[in-house]
This record gives structure tokens, sequence and C-alpha cells, in this order.
């Protein structure tokens, strides 16, 4: 494990990437949107010749090659190898054919990083089956579309889990309980003046960025019951239960 590298997989307009890099890691960024490569190799053009930045412009993929990758017309973050991800939002897409690599290509080519930040609408799942329990990333989080992500993380050996809420990072409210009347009218509230203060405001992290990693992620590290319990109340619109807000999305977070 290289504890100074950092993979970026699903690096989109760079927020992430630009906030590793200024804390002082070096970054392998992996990005299947031509377009958003040209972007962001234009925008971290210092970082690339420093050496500092690796841009791969690839999908990841079960296997090499090339795939069809939808492109979110709405909502580039969005874009994914599914044709049916988008569904649920009913945006327009259009199929462009990208080349991809497997996740074992890249540790391969770099090694195991420190930590390892996984958003690719979908195909997360490809990412995770890839790493070995004997050689594992420090922290990983990814989005959490699936309650098997969790299951993935402990069979490799995790023990300490969170679930983060993508639209706290720059929140100074404490984490309303859902389980009382009164928290969940506080909750609501603060949802609104997060929404708020991340439109307005100049803020640390940027709305729709993975945020904080690592010790720097808000809360307490918590065992693999106690973070599927608030996941599945979330996930099964139990409004009432947990202390995760409905209205917003979610990160799983692991530490070896």
């Amino acid at each position: 494990m290289n504890p100074n590298l950092i993979f970026d997989i699903g690096m989109n307009h760079g927020e992430d990437t630009a906030h590793y890099l200024s804390r002082g890691y070096n970054v392998v960024a992996v990005e299947a949107n031509p377009e958003l490569v040209s972007e962001c190799t234009t925008k971290f053009a210092g970082a690339i010749a420093a050496g500092r930045l690796t841009i791969e412009p690839f999908a990841i993929a079960e296997q090499s090659g090339y795939v069809t990758l939808w492109v979110d017309q709405e909502n580039d973050a969005q874009s994914s190898l599914s044709e049916t991800w988008h569904t649920k939002n009913n945006h327009r897409v259009r199929p462009i054919e990208v080349a991809c690599i497997t996740f074992d290509d890249l540790l391969s080519k770099y090694g195991v990083p420190y930590y390892l930040e996984i958003d690719i609408e979908g195909a997360d799942r490809n990412c995770l089956t890839a790493l070995c329990p004997n050689d594992l990333p420090t922290y990983i989080s990814i989005e959490a579309h699936e309650l098997e992500y969790l299951i993935i993380l402990w069979n490799l050996g995790y023990r300490h889990f969170k679930i983060v809420d993508q639209m706290r990072h720059n929140s100074v409210w404490p984490l309303f309980s859902n389980e009382n009347i009164a928290s969940r009218f506080l909750k609501k509230a603060a949802w609104y003046g997060d929404r708020i203060k991340n439109k307005f405001a100049h803020v640390r992290y940027a709305p729709g960025s993975s945020g904080p990693f690592g010790e720097e992620t808000a809360g307490e590290w918590l065992n693999l019951e106690t973070v599927a319990y608030n996941w599945l109340h979330f996930h099964r619109g139990y409004k009432k239960r947990g202390n995760l807000n409905p209205r917003s999305w979610y990160d799983f977070h692991a530490k070896r």
C-alpha cells in the first residue's frame, strides 16, 4: 500500500482530485468521458507536469476492451455503463463508445492506494471485487447504492464503517435523529439551511463532491450492523427510524 497515493475513480470535473492534491497526495484519476478528460487535463496541467496526477481515460469494467458509456445530458456525474441507470430520473442520455480496463489493470500498474474513492454509477462493484484481502487501502469510500457493498467490504476484512451524508460536508448542524418529531423537524430545517449554504456561500467542499475522507469524516466509526440499520430504513422509506435524511444521498466509508 502506497501511503501517499489516492485513486479517484470517477473523476468527473475534478473537485475531489483538487482536494486530494491540495492535501499533498499524489492522485491517479479515472474518467471515461473524453470531454471531462480533456477539461481536467487542461485544469490540472501543472499537477500532471509535476508527476503528481495521472489521468487514466477509461471506464472500469469486468474485462478490458470497449464499452458503451451512456452520457447523462442533464447531469454528467450520473453517466453510466448501464443504459437503465438514468430511468429513475428520466434524464436524456447519449451513447458513446469508450475504452475500458479492469481494476486489476490499475492495481498492477500503480499498486494499492492509501485511499480508494469510487463513484462510477453502478460499476462500483468492479473495483471492490478486484481487491485482495492481503493488501488493502487503509480507507475506502463508495456511493451507497447497494447493501451488498458493505458485505463485500466486510468479507475483505474491513470492520469500521460510516454512512456519510453527501449534503452535510459543509454543515455546522448536529446529526439529528429521525426517531422523534422534534428532531425530525430540526433535521428538515438543517437540510434547508445546508442547501442554502452550499448554493450561496463560499464552502470548503463543492456540492456533489465526495468531500472529506478517513479521520476527517464526521462522526464515529461504527460497526456494520449500525450502518446497515440506517441504510435499510433509508432505502425502504422508513422515515421515522435511524438518522439518515430521506432527501439526501450517501456514501459508505470503510476503515481497515
